[in-house]
């Protein structure tokens, strides 16, 4: 049985989908750094290629639709197990039907996929509202910990919000961050851990954000049902007014 093995990255999971149509299908496509020996398998290790990728991802565009190619990208980072083949199944019944792939409910592919497209776009949108910065010595700096692999889907909105700073955003849980400089912001590896201590002036402005939360909070209307819908437990080690 054949098996593919990637580095990981969207672009090299569009190099396996090329490597399909012209190469040979595999039972089974896993990231180099999650995936196993296995005897049963003969491994393909495929190499990222910008040219490939982009192929794939103008052919999803032009023979299926714009709205498929989110679904396949914001899937995709998911990071759900089995992820891959799932997509890769949703792509070829759409190079066979077209836009009308959106339309195919029914279909337990393509309705997984759509569920988890739209879960990881909730999440994204939810994050807009819920990174909090700390400043260390002029740099801006953030740490979450989402469900999904969101930070790409929420860098554009920051660099408008943040254009004359220098930020981070750190995904502590998967040691990646966005880097933000000079009206542009990068994707890399962050292996230092969360920080925790702050200047005194930062600890003042946390003060004063609780402060800020408090007086603005009635508590004869205080919703704990609807707060914890809107900002989920789960995401409240990283949120000031919530500590």
């Amino acid at each position: 049985m054949l098996r593919y093995i990637y580095d990981g990255t969207f672009d090299g999971f569009l190099t396996v989908i090329y490597n399909c149509y012209y190469n040979n299908i595999p039972e089974s496509i896993e990231k180099e750094n999650s995936f196993t020996f296995n005897i049963l398998f003969e491994d393909n290790f495929i190499i990222s290629d910008n040219v490939q990728s982009n192929k794939v991802s103008r052919a999803i565009l032009d023979k299926i639709s714009k709205e498929a190619l989110i679904n396949v990208y914001q899937s995709f980072l998911s990071e759900k197990p089995g992820i891959e083949m799932k997509l890769f199944t949703y792509i070829q019944l759409g190079f066979r039907i077209g836009s009308k792939i959106n339309d195919y409910l029914t279909d337990e592919t393509v309705n997984q996929i759509q569920k988890y497209s739209r879960k990881v776009g909730r999440e994204a949108h939810k994050f807009l509202g819920l990174v909090r910065f700390q400043e260390f010595r002029g740099i801006l700096y953030a740490a979450i910990e989402p469900t999904y692999n969101i930070l790409e889907l929420i860098g554009n909105h920051f660099k408008a919000r943040l254009t004359n700073e220098m930020w981070i955003i750190h995904d502590i849980k998967r040691k990646i961050g966005i880097v933000y400089k000079d009206d542009e912001w990068i994707l890399r590896n962050l292996e230092f851990k969360k920080v925790v201590s702050c200047e005194e002036e930062e600890l003042f402005y946390q003060n004063l954000w609780k402060v800020f939360h408090k007086s603005v909070s009635i508590k004869e209307r205080i919703n704990e049902k609807l707060q914890m819908k809107n900002m989920p437990k789960k995401y409240w080690n990283n949120l000031i007014e919530m500590k």
